[in-house]
């Protein structure tokens, strides 16, 4: 898989290093033998495997020596909190970073956008052929550098990945509720329990933006990455999931919680917000998967992981 310049091992850039997806691609990339420069601005960030780069998306004296004799760039890096810098981060940070690119002989370019990018939509099953209707800033400012990098780059091979709702070991998101068991979490169980909550591992995330460096395509391409058709994927199944992995049961044949029909947190939702789709609503993988791409992990033995090193944490600290 390792590509070779002129004999020498291809040099990998990665922006948002820190993230989920952006650490999982960094260990895959040291694993298969890439040199590994990373693009960051925490100052706490020390690798000896890699090339640290100190600055921002904002800074192209660093984007030059960053991306300098590279040639595969993964571009992780987001703003997902302040919306205040959504803009300047997601759009403009990735159109410098393009230009950047340009100028430079990159070979193999993976952006990690957001299923988020399709926004509002009246299908049930979503499509790469979806249109995209993004509603609030982040949706609109991660669909617009989208399409920047949907346009191409002239010798270079294009790959845009849309994952779901992302998690791991160190960030579980919604397997968190039944490991806390408040009473909130129980009445969102019970409002919310049939709605598809989306989660797929960042592991399966990274193996897919690895996976594309030698598939071989021409022009850009852009896949969902999601595990949306899995019965565990909702909120009810999830729970039930939590709870036969925590008493020791056979994972087989599980029946999900009890739950109000979708429609009712659909309609608080446009109550409350004005906006927001059916909890019926799934991102397919179909494409990535007629690639003959694998997940690493399935959805059960990835939430099944978390359960268990959760756990393990706990009881670890409990007994401190």
């Amino acid at each position: 898989m390792v590509i070779v310049v002129n004999k020498i091992i291809a040099i990998a850039c990665v922006t948002g290093a820190t993230g989920m997806v952006g650490s999982k691609i960094v260990q895959h990339l040291l694993a298969h033998g890439y040199q590994v420069r990373v693009l960051t601005r925490k100052t706490n960030y020390h690798d000896s495997k890699v090339t640290v780069f100190r600055g921002g998306l904002e800074d192209e004296e660093v984007l030059k020596r960053f991306l300098k004799d590279a040639n595969l760039l993964f571009h992780c890096a987001a703003e997902i909190h302040d919306e205040s810098k959504m803009w300047a981060t997601n759009v403009k940070g990735t159109e410098n970073l393009l230009n950047c690119t340009r100028d430079n002989n990159i070979q193999y370019l993976c952006y990690i956008s957001t299923c988020v990018v399709v926004g509002k939509t009246d299908q049930i099953k979503v499509t790469e052929n979806t249109p995209c209707n993004p509603q609030d800033i982040y949706e609109k400012s991660k669909c617009t550098a989208e399409q920047m990098v949907a346009q191409g780059i002239d010798g270079c091979r294009v790959i845009i990945l849309r994952p779901t709702e992302i998690f791991d070991e160190s960030r579980p998101g919604a397997i968190e509720l039944p490991m806390r068991n408040s009473w909130m979490d129980r009445i969102k169980l019970f409002i919310k329990g049939g709605e598809c909550i989306h989660l797929i591992h960042a592991d399966n995330v990274a193996a897919a933006a690895i996976y594309f460096i030698s598939y071989p395509f021409e022009k850009t391409q852009c896949y969902f990455v999601s595990c949306d058709e899995d019965p565990l994927n909702t909120l009810a199944g999830l729970w039930a999931f939590y709870d036969t992995i925590k008493n020791g049961r056979n994972s087989e044949n599980i029946i999900p919680k009890r739950h109000l029909p979708i429609i009712i947190p659909h309609l608080l939702r446009q109550i409350w917000r004005g906006k927001g789709n059916k909890g019926n609503v799934k991102y397919s993988s179909e494409k990535l998967l007629s690639t003959g791409f694998v997940f690493p992990l399935g959805l059960d033995s990835a939430i099944k992981k978390v359960i268990l090193e959760k756990g393990a944490k706990n009881y670890k600290n409990t007994e401190c």
